[in-house]
């Protein structure tokens, strides 16, 4: 229907707030860009300035599903990581939860790992990297000792 109005409609300039819209029919990519659009306005109506990771970290956790899901203290209560629950609102609801029901946390989420001072595994620390040692002595020939002079293909 707006292909027919392009005379005085700009179909590449439409927007919608409707996040459920844009997951359908743009997927999920799309919806994650969105979510962090709309956390911004609200932050940025009220002179708020937030760190644009955070609000793509918040933006990937609701979306890493593929289904947008809430990110609210019910939302939270569901999480399987005490840890993560407590960085959210209620911590001493939360820890005391923890504490009565012997909750382990295994810290899976990233929320956990930071508290703990760990690296979070995502981007550059959701992997490690494992050097095959014979491999390398068996194939070393010419190899300079440096690494400044190795060049990758």
């Amino acid at each position: 229907a707006f292909f027919k109005h392009t005379d005085f409609l700009d179909v590449n300039t439409i927007y919608t707030n409707d996040l459920q819209t844009i997951l359908n029919f743009y997927g999920v990519e799309a919806c994650t860009k969105a979510i962090v659009k709309e956390m911004n306005n609200v932050f940025s109506a009220y002179g708020i300035e937030v760190n644009p990771r955070h609000l793509t970290l918040t933006a990937d956790y609701m979306t890493a599903t593929g289904k947008i899901s809430p990110f609210n203290r019910a939302a939270m209560a569901s999480s399987p990581s005490p840890l993560q629950k407590m960085t959210f609102e209620t911590t001493s609801s939360f820890l005391r939860e923890a504490v009565l029901q012997g909750e382990n946390d295994y810290l899976k989420s990233p929320s956990a790992r930071l508290v703990t001072g760990q690296m979070m595994r995502g981007g550059t620390g959701a992997f490690d990297l494992l050097v095959n040692k014979s491999y390398l002595k068996r194939n070393s020939k010419g190899v300079p000792k440096t690494s400044s002079h190795i060049l990758f293909d």
